[in-house]
């Protein structure tokens, strides 16, 4: 009963807070704020307006303290400055002097932007609440806060609802990055339907990507689920990537067992590699067990290849012992090869040594 009324009292509060949402820190914008109980339906209505423009609405955050923004890098420092809507995502606004400075406690919410044309929606950015964004002169619609779920439910129907390829990248990405971002179980609900194999393959990885990023350890307990059943090898491949961006512990143990126990040599190197972008004791006996004991020989290179991917050089003496004592002489190849890449003095010392010899 306890953990209900909290749960409730959480909800009250979110929704309170939401309820003082105010309009984004836009600048070079037409504003024009609309009231409306039906998101879809009003977003049609303004997309047959004769001009293009822009809608913004505010949903609660699953990771308030991210920042989603672009940011200027002068003398070697970044700084936040601001995005312009009608540029590329990275762009920063044009006049960053006036961005605004982000507030001391993160706020519960984001706001999603819609481009509308032409009787459609053409993209989808998402912003956090701090982040100042320019208009370039455009109107804007403000909607307010709107319902997670009817956000979420409206920008599942955007994921590849286009066929023109120029807009469709831009729907899908930004479509599954706001969905993934919203606070609400209906967002867990549509990622899972884009994780189904029958979706097409680019949805699949971006829903894989986004769950890894933000959905904590349910969501990566999907992908782990995923990766133990789903047949399409490329698919696993791409996954061990995505295992590898989960900020949840298990990620790696599920990686180790990839390493392993894989039916397929591809996958297998491919948790490799990305293990050694972590390093530690754990994974280099991982990576020297199948330098050692895996079957194909193609992995074993690959291993050899994860081993000048571990940082600060610490692969070095490692593929110097495989140069030396391994007993395939093409994984032995591999690592003299690798080390003739590696430009440290440690490696130029042993290849020198082999030559002299």
């Amino acid at each position: 009963m306890k953990f209900g009324i909290i749960s409730i009292l959480l909800f009250v509060f979110t929704v309170a807070a939401l309820g003082q949402t105010g309009p984004p820190p836009l600048q070079h914008a037409n504003l024009v704020t609309r009231n409306t109980s039906d998101l879809a339906a009003e977003v049609r209505h303004i997309a047959n307006e004769k001009q293009a423009s822009w809608t913004v609405y505010a949903v609660p955050s699953i990771a308030a303290d991210q920042q989603m923004c672009c940011f200027n890098s002068s003398g070697g420092l970044v700084s936040l400055c601001g995005c312009a809507l009608e540029k590329n995502s990275g762009q920063s606004i044009r006049n960053c002097g006036a961005a605004t400075s982000a507030n001391l406690e993160p706020r519960p919410y984001f706001y999603v932007f819609l481009r509308e044309q032409a009787g459609a929606v053409q993209k989808v950015r998402s912003f956090d609440a701090d982040c100042p964004v320019d208009a370039d002169d455009m109107t804007v619609y403000w909607l307010g806060s709107q319902r997670p779920a009817d956000s979420v439910a409206f920008l599942a129907s955007l994921v590849g609802a286009t066929p023109e390829e120029s807009h469709r990248e831009h729907l899908t990405d930004g479509a599954i990055l706001a969905i993934a971002y919203t606070n609400d179980s209906s967002a867990d609900q549509a990622l899972d339907q884009f994780l189904r194999s029958t979706e097409p393959s680019s949805i699949r990885k971006k829903a894989a990507f986004w769950i890894a990023q933000m959905r904590g350890k349910p969501g990566l307990q999907k992908l782990i689920a995923i990766m133990h059943s789903d047949s399409d090898e490329q698919f696993r491949a791409e996954l061990t990537f995505d295992i590898s961006q989960s900020k949840q512990p298990e990620a790696q143990e599920e990686l180790l067992r990839v390493a392993h126990q894989d039916q397929s040599p591809h996958v297998r190197g491919q948790a490799l590699f990305w293990l050694a972008q972590k390093a530690g004791q754990k994974i280099v006996g991982a990576i020297n067990d199948a330098i050692e004991n895996d079957p194909d020989t193609e992995v074993k290179k690959r291993a050899v290849f994860a081993l000048t991917q571990m940082p600060e050089g610490e692969g070095i003496p490692l593929l110097i012992s495989v140069a030396k004592t391994n007993n395939n002489p093409d994984v032995r190849k591999q690592a003299v090869f690798w080390l003739g890449q590696s430009h440290d003095p440690r490696a130029l010392d042993f290849i020198e040594s082999v030559l002299t010899r």
